[in-house]
């Protein structure tokens, strides 16, 4: 299979590509490495990268970490703009323009998080963000033509050593 991972050199992207590396021809995207560069949050880089790539059979999604975490008080308008852009929209955007290149039977998997269902004083906007992915795969999964499937999963937390 021809997979399309999305945020390839972050913690989880790398170990996705680890795991699934072996068996599947893999595209590596980043914002500036990767087999392709992709800004996920502009519209004309997305729509490049999947015309550059071609078709695919998966892509998973693993960027939109850079989330604002603050106590709700200390919040901003362009904080939630900030995380909406980078952890909503963006996977919204892989959707609506690769749908086009995704195989027959191909799938999506995208990212959300435990900060919906667990949040903490300081992931108001991370988790309500996380909710909202939750919220648009259940809401346009059965929507989806052509047997494409599309999947959330919420990873656990991923600490570095030390």
């Amino acid at each position: 299979m021809k997979i399309i991972i999305v945020g390839a050199s972050g913690r989880i992207g790398k170990e996705v590509d680890k795991a699934m590396s072996d068996n599947h021809d893999i595209v590596r995207v980043g914002a500036r490495s990767g087999d392709v560069q992709c800004d996920y949050t502009d519209i004309v880089s997305v729509r490049a990268m999947f015309e550059k790539i071609g078709q695919f059979d998966s892509l998973i999604s693993a960027a939109g970490g850079d989330s604002t975490f603050k106590p709700f008080n200390g919040l901003e308008d362009q904080d939630y703009r900030y995380g909406f852009e980078r952890k909503f929209l963006d996977q919204v955007r892989l959707l609506k323009f690769g749908e086009k290149f995704v195989r027959d039977n191909g799938s999506f998997v995208f990212t959300s998080g435990f900060l919906s269902h667990y949040p903490n004083p300081a992931s108001i906007a991370t988790g309500s963000l996380n909710a909202a992915v939750d919220a648009f795969v259940k809401n346009t999964a059965p929507l989806l033509n052509r047997s494409i499937r599309l999947n959330v999963v919420s990873p656990a937390p991923i600490v570095e050593p030390g």
